[in-house]
């Protein structure tokens, strides 16, 4: 009895199929997943900084005894430098909206925005926010809606 041997090639092992479906399909996809996964990083880094700049702001309004003043001289107080290097991407803070008396009592209000640069591949004019709530020490009413750009 004779045994037959038979010869395996790359075509019997990995199809043009296989590879062409690899290429087409496959990588594409694999790509696509990294970069937007890298896009959604560094929205959520800009978020964590929002978040930091609001608390930092919040302590600062608690520390102070007449907060709107403070916030509308913004650019002579420590608040400034501080949040001006937790901006993301070199931005600087300002006072967007006019600093107003809360609707609740012994409540301080403030919101950080901040909008993605629109050259930005997936997320590109996102616009990214966060909103702290506190109780005043000082029994003041405040809201004030800061921004970096």
């Amino acid at each position: 009895m004779k045994i037959r041997k038979s010869k395996k090639s790359w075509r019997n092992g990995l199809g043009l199929g296989q590879i062409m479906a690899t290429l087409l399909v496959v990588l594409p996809t694999i790509v696509f997943s990294i970069t937007f996964l890298l896009a959604y990083w560094k929205v959520m880094q800009v978020d964590y900084k929002l978040k930091l700049i609001a608390n930092v702001a919040a302590e600062f309004a608690n520390s102070s005894s007449n907060p709107q003043s403070d916030f509308a001289n913004l650019s002579s107080t420590s608040l400034f430098s501080m949040a001006n290097k937790l901006c993301p991407s070199g931005t600087a803070i300002s006072v967007k909206d006019s600093i107003s008396d809360g609707n609740m009592s012994d409540v301080i209000s403030i919101v950080v925005e901040y909008i993605t640069p629109v050259t930005d591949t997936y997320l590109g004019g996102t616009k990214v926010s966060t909103n702290i709530q506190t109780y005043s020490y000082n029994d003041q009413n405040m809201s004030v809606t800061l921004q970096c750009q």
